[in-house]
């Protein structure tokens, strides 16, 4: 199996895992050394780098907005090479009883089998009037 292969094969795996809410698989993909990068020109985009700021700045001020489980329901997965696309919609239930449901590209770079640099790509409009600015 070819590396692009591999990575598409895991990624797959780890984003079928995510419909259902388990995020195990997904984390333990994570280079201690990756980088995140959300665009775009919202408050929810911004890049961390490294693992603890990626759970520090991204994930958790995220994850505190759910009240539900967070699912990411899988689209589509291109693989070229170390990189994997990913096509993918999300859905959960902000504390404030809201739905939020963005739709999000993802860009994973993958080294040794270890993502180590995401590009994200979603409706930050969507992001900032469901999940706020501040």
């Amino acid at each position: 199996m070819s590396v692009a292969e591999e990575n598409r094969a895991a990624l797959t795996r780890a984003f079928h895992d995510l419909e259902t809410g388990n995020a195990d698989a997904f984390m333990a993909l994570f280079s201690d050394e990756i980088s995140w990068r959300v665009m775009g020109s919202s408050h929810w985009s911004k890049e961390a780098k490294g693992l603890a700021n990626v759970q520090k700045d991204l994930m958790a001020p995220l994850f505190a907005r759910f009240a539900t489980p967070y699912l990411n329901m899988l689209e589509l997965v291109l693989a070229d090479g170390d990189h994997v696309v990913v096509l993918a919609r999300g859905d959960t239930m902000t504390t404030e009883g809201q739905r939020y449901n963005n739709d999000y590209c993802f860009v994973f770079r993958l080294e040794a089998g270890k993502i180590v640099s995401v590009r994200e790509y979603l409706d930050t409009k969507l992001a900032d009037a469901v999940l706020g600015t501040g």
